[in-house]
């Protein structure tokens, strides 16, 4: 407010702020979220070994590379430990923001071993030096050992907790507070915010036990301090729980589960005459193994994720005519409900007799559609599955020429090597069966596990076309581009009728991607939409994908009332953290 033209203290400058607490740097935040209290804990205990760590993972991009030194300077001279550090560094071609200069100065202040007294009253802390230094513990044997805090940090790391794991804190087995990791701390269900576990555990009441990590719990029944230490001794964390469909068929029944990662198979399915009777690894775990990608196979810890699956906010299904969700099962009268087996909206038999679109004496035998345009686009839909493999237009293989000579690539084979089709994992057709299997390991290695209320991951199940818990998906069919035989590009496709389609998942595997494959995909997506006379196509978008989706294909952000609309109607995929956008269909023109 003094446009950066006085230094305070911690307390002067919430009295600046019209507030007056007793620990004032538990609510003065850096630009990242994280407060100056919780930042100091970490600095005054990290080793020096990892100090450059610790300082670029509290402070984020609130440090650059200069003020990055300015600070660990600070630091390693108010500690002492600097000898002759500042002759030695690299002499700064610039200096910081005076905004930015003035904070670290009272960081690197206030994160000194050696704390003047003033500070030490803003910090409300009465500590020595040797306070201030990093602990280490001893076991009977004479053994020293990490502090807790090194060790709880792996869970914050890359390789740590994923984000979205489901977390609760239990007193004496009891859920008090629920949440889920994000980034560097948890989100709690009771004020939706991103908070420290030290915070977490205050929000559950429990702040004088000063435990958090023994006491927050994980969906597998493990405390964070029990992941820590996994993480510690090299154990690898795996999302989700293992499928009960083969990865290669789509069916259920004895299969032989991965120990690495969620997939699981019939033994007939991989050549196997019997099940495993020791761990076993899948071929595509144990081909990153001998790439590199993972140092060794090692025992995986279940984790779950949630908040993925998103709950609407608006009431969603009930009969389109008369909006009410009642339904006779019994016997076949008024209040029996029939789905369209194109657009999957529902109806009462009764509402439609009353509106004159059909009289049903019985449920029907066969298919069943609402209108004509319904019937149209499923008769076209199974026509091209059956058509299998086309080849794109001439217009796409241009886009792919250009794109991979612009990265210098060569383009094997020709064009007459790249097509596409379309899939239909419910009707189990065998040469679809190794198409889709590769389609969902592509949606598995770009996307988080999306997990549905009851703890299944609901990739394999759109995959196949499956119908779980309330959620029908028989009527999803996967689009894909090949490439030499080779899958390389994948995307799930909904027809809702003639008005709307949805596009839940899309995805190029990470090895082709930037080669043009994800807007060829789309390109025939969008194509074969408007053959159909299709009006609009919505998709759920990340946040960080948005701008993509809106400022290169032309796509909006739905409103409120629009989605609102739809889902009276449909039933629309949608995934938490994401956005709903909309476009109209173009008409395709080679």
């Amino acid at each position: 407010m003094c446009n950066y033209s006085r230094v305070l203290s911690a307390y002067e400058f919430e009295q600046h702020a019209g507030a007056k607490t007793r620990h004032p740097n538990n609510h003065i935040y850096l630009e990242n979220g994280r407060p100056i209290y919780s930042i100091i804990q970490e600095i005054k205990t990290a080793p020096l070994s990892i100090l450059d760590e610790v300082i670029k993972n509290v402070a984020g991009s609130s440090v650059n590379e200069e003020s990055f030194l300015v600070w660990k300077e600070s630091i390693l001279q108010s500690n002492g430990r600097a000898q002759g550090y500042k002759n030695n560094s690299t002499k700064l071609s610039g200096m910081p923001n005076k905004k930015t200069s003035q904070s670290l100065e009272i960081l690197g202040q206030l994160s000194s071993m050696h704390v003047p007294n003033h500070f030490e009253q803003h910090l409300n802390v009465k500590q020595t030096a040797d306070e201030w230094k990093p602990v280490v513990k001893r076991s009977a044997d004479g053994c020293t050992k990490r502090r807790d805090n090194d060790l709880h940090r792996l869970l914050f790391m890359p390789n740590g907790l994923p984000d979205g794991a489901e977390l609760a804190y239990y007193v004496k087995g009891q859920r008090i507070l629920s949440g889920y990791k994000q980034g560097n701390g948890i989100v709690c269900s009771h004020c939706d915010i991103e908070i420290s576990p030290s915070q977490f555990e205050a929000h559950a009441g429990m702040a004088a036990r000063r435990q958090p990590y023994r006491h927050i719990y994980t969906s597998n029944g493990l405390t964070l301090h029990d992941i820590a230490l996994s993480l510690a001794n090299g154990q690898n964390l795996m999302t989700g729980h293992s499928d009960d469909m083969c990865a290669v068929c789509g069916d259920g029944g004895d299969l032989v589960l991965c120990n690495q990662c969620p997939r699981a198979f019939h033994a007939a399915c991989l050549g196997l005459e019997s099940v495993p009777e020791t761990s076993w690894h899948c071929l595509n775990c144990r081909d990153n193994a001998g790439n590199g990608r993972e140092s060794s196979i090692l025992t995986s810890s279940m984790i779950r994720l949630t908040r993925v699956d998103k709950t609407p906010e608006f009431e969603m299904g009930g009969c389109v005519v008369c909006r009410e969700n009642d339904f006779s099962v019994s016997k076949f009268d008024e209040r029996t409900v029939i789905i369209c087996d194109q657009c999957e909206k529902e109806y009462h038999v009764g509402c439609l007799r009353e509106i004159g679109l059909c009289e049903l004496e019985e449920l029907p035998k066969d298919k069943w559609f609402c209108c004509d345009d319904c019937n149209r686009i499923y008769l076209a839909l199974q026509n091209s599955v059956f058509a299998g493999p086309a080849i794109i237009p001439v217009s796409l293989s241009e886009l792919i020429i250009r794109k991979h000579e612009e990265r210098g690539l060569f383009t094997y084979g020709g064009m007459n090597d790249i097509k596409w089709r379309i899939l239909s994992g419910k009707s189990r057709y065998p040469e679809h069966l190794p198409l889709l299997s590769r389609a969902a390991a592509i949606f598995r290695e770009c996307f988080d596990p999306i997990v549905a209320t009851s703890g299944r991951d609901l990739i394999p199940v759109m995959v196949y076309g499956r119908n779980i818990s309330g959620q029908e998906f028989g009527g999803m069919y996967c689009i894909v581009l090949i490439v030499n035989s080779v899958v390389v590009s994948a995307g799930l496709l909904r027809i809702f009728g003639s008005t709307v389609a949805e596009l839940p998942l899309v995805a190029t595997s990470r090895e082709h991607q930037g080669k043009g494959y994800f807007q060829v995909l789309f390109s025939c997506i969008e194509r074969l939409l408007s053959s159909l006379n299709v009006e609009k196509l919505v998709l759920p978008a990340a946040g960080d994908a948005e701008s993509i989706w809106t400022k290169k294909l032309g796509f909006r952000k739905m409103s409120e009332d629009q989605l609102s609309k739809y889902l009276k109607e449909v039933q629309l995929t949608l995934f938490n953290k994401t956005s709903m956008l909309e476009k109209r269909v173009q008409l395709a023109i080679e």
